[in-house]
């Protein structure tokens, strides 16, 4: 997996191979990819640190996000969007929050049952898949 930033809205997402040219999902900027080492190496480094921890489910990922702590905010407070939040998908968080407020938490029960199948398909994800579908998605809204 390759990690690029894109150089029009600074976002970053991933790629599977290598490639030459790429086309960012959030802004739809083309660029040309010129590969550094400190980029191809950064999953690899990923990786071994992971294999050296035994995979715990706190650590970090690239972008600096943990699947386990994104995990506990969607099981124990997912009703009100705080794991959006966590993983920088604000709009989904803020429409979580507002049907929790304007429905007077009858809606509530619907995004925290979501929530906790949230919740429990981050731990279960490895770290990679959790930021390829969660983290560097370009939905601003990713359920499942």
């Amino acid at each position: 997996m390759y990690i690029h930033q894109c150089p029009e809205c600074g976002k970053q997402y991933s790629t599977q191979e290598k490639v030459n040219r790429v086309k960012c999902p959030y802004c739809g900027a083309e660029t040309n990819v010129s590969y550094s080492e400190q980029e191809q190496t950064r999953w690899q480094q990923f990786n071994n640190q992971t294999v050296n921890s035994l995979d715990s489910v706190f650590n970090n990922g690239p972008s600096g996000k943990s699947r386990g702590i994104a995990g506990l905010l969607a099981i124990l407070m997912g009703w009100c969007g705080l794991h959006y939040f966590y993983i920088g998908k604000t709009s989904a968080g803020v429409l979580f929050l507002l049907i929790a407020i304007l429905s007077c938490g009858v809606l509530a029960t619907v995004t925290t049952i979501v929530s906790i199948i949230q919740g429990v398909l981050f731990f279960t994800s490895t770290q990679e898949e959790f930021e390829q579908k969660w983290v560097n998605s370009p939905s601003n809204f990713p359920l499942f």
